[in-house]
């Protein structure tokens, strides 16, 4: 099981997610700086511009430093893992596509190194 935290502007997207996270027996915390030891996982959703995903990376990064980033964006049309170019510079540990369907999301999860 992860702990994870959902951080996206879209209340609807943020909700789905959290279900589908739940529903696979995984945590799914509000966003709260106090408890950013606990969580194994951000997903967040990334704007379009190139320089202002490099801000909130670094933002999230700091806010929850041991947390793997997740990210997705409506910019990719195919998910794209850390070994991609894109996800490599901007510290993910993948990219989906926005929208991703519940087993994509999963499937991107699973892949995640596991740690107490």
């Amino acid at each position: 099981m992860l702990t994870a935290v959902v951080l996206d502007d879209n209340p609807a997207i943020r909700e789905l997610i959290s279900e589908w996270l739940a529903a696979a027996g995984h945590h799914v915390m509000d966003a709260r700086p106090t408890a950013a030891a606990a969580v194994h996982l951000v997903l967040l959703d990334l704007p379009m511009l190139r320089d202002s995903v490099r801000t909130l990376v670094g933002r999230v990064r700091a806010t929850y430093p041991d947390a793997a980033l997740l990210g997705l964006s409506t910019q990719v049309a195919q998910a794209l893992p850390a070994s991609s170019p894109t996800a490599r510079e901007l510290g993910l540990i993948g990219l989906l596509p926005k929208p991703c369907g519940r087993e994509e999301l999963l499937a991107a999860i699973a892949q995640l190194p596991r740690r107490s």
